[in-house]
């Protein structure tokens, strides 16, 4: 990222940000790019780690990769959505969470956004494109 990127990002909040995918090399390239423009981020290997986690801590974003071995990124995220409708969030002030797929197809979106996720991206993930979701 050059100094040209850092400025464009500089004048947003700071978020905390879980991001669940298994895959390590993508989880910690993921982490870095979000790390570098001011971010606190957070990891999760499956969706199951990503709910405990949801549990214990504040996030502003979730980026949820789909396949996942233990729980994929679609339960994980009716999970999540059940949980914050038992602490009574509205669902104005619920998580954003962003679904990550590499190989999407037409009715995925749909299927996505019926289980609770809010927006959906294609790996490789796009950063700018990212963060102008996160903001959103």
């Amino acid at each position: 990222m050059n100094h040209e990127d850092h400025n464009e990002f500089a004048e947003t909040r700071s978020l905390s940000i879980l991001v669940v995918e298994d895959n390590l090399v993508n989880q910690r390239l993921i982490m870095a790019a979000l790390t570098r423009i001011g971010h606190k981020v957070d990891s999760a290997a499956d969706g199951q780690i990503a709910v405990d986690k949801f549990k214990e801590n504040t996030y502003d974003a979730i980026l949820m990769d789909i396949m996942m071995p233990n729980m994929d990124g679609v339960t994980a995220c009716k999970l999540i959505r059940e949980l914050e409708q038992e602490r009574n969030i509205p669902e104005s002030d619920r998580i954003k969470i962003i679904a990550v797929t590499a190989n999407p197809l037409e009715d995925d979106r749909d299927r996505f956004l019926e289980a609770g996720m809010d927006m959906m991206m294609n790996k490789p993930i796009d950063i700018k494109e990212l963060q102008k979701m996160l903001y959103e």
